[in-house]
């Protein structure tokens, strides 16, 4: 255990973003017990600030050790495109509940915080948009948060209303500041529809909004004819 702590003592400062809020604060080992899974021993330790309970695994093993890595790396990175967790278990073995399982462990990272290295590359400037999909036959609302040509947050939202928008992105914040409890965007772009300014200021009282520029010039675009557009897209877009 001596060698362990050593070990934490010298990752955490280097990656934060791979360890526990308020491990800094002090820890204290709970137990430890062997995989009857994947084998070998896993530790928890239990955080003296919190009394929060964490259990450490090897990177190459998967959350609540249903698999290794490279077992299930082929065909997670196919369901990108859709295809079917019966289909996965036909080809890759196992079973269809066991692809869903592995596939929904991938979203228990923290997103904000698994993005982020260092606190400086967080990003200021972010863009704020919302695309209608469907889930379960319902029509939703997918509002992504990107700044730093990265996927910063991602949530869905039932309703394209204020409160619903408010909160989805109040996952970005909530990750966002569990990574770095003081971060504070500068500014969000976002494009012309209310409600989403509406639940970013809520969010981040002093933040400033940007309005999106692509569509005033889309509208240029399409009310302008003839020789006349080129010529006005030729100035507006140096704006």
């Amino acid at each position: 255990m001596a060698k362990y702590r050593m070990y934490l003592t010298t990752v955490g400062p280097q990656h934060p973003e791979l360890l526990p809020q308020g491990l800094a604060q002090g820890y204290t080992f709970q137990d430890r017990y062997h995989s009857r899974n994947q084998g070998g021993v896993l530790c928890r330790i239990t955080l003296k600030g919190t009394q929060a309970v964490f259990t450490r695994r090897p990177s190459f093993v998967r959350p609540s050790c249903v698999a290794r890595r490279d077992e299930v790396e082929k065909a997670l990175s196919v369901r990108q495109w859709g295809v079917p967790f019966a289909a996965l278990a036909y080809v890759f073995g196992r079973n269809a509940l066991f692809w869903d399982r592995a596939g929904r462990s991938l979203g228990r990272p923290n997103l904000g915080g698994t993005t982020v290295k260092r606190p400086e590359s967080m990003p200021q400037e972010l863009v704020a948009d919302e695309k209608i999909t469907w889930l379960a036959g319902e029509e939703v609302v997918v509002p992504p948060t990107v700044g730093g040509d990265c996927v910063r947050g991602l949530s869905v939202a039932e309703h394209g209303t204020s409160p619903g928008l408010q909160e989805a992105y109040e996952e970005f914040k909530a990750d966002a500041t569990a990574a770095l409890p003081d971060y504070q965007p500068r500014s969000v772009c976002t494009d012309g529809f209310t409600p989403t300014p509406d639940a970013w200021r809520r969010l981040f009282p002093q933040l400033t909004l940007v309005r999106c520029f692509l569509p005033s010039i889309l509208k240029l675009k399409e009310r302008c004819r003839g020789a006349l557009r080129p010529q006005v897209l030729e100035r507006a877009w140096p704006v």
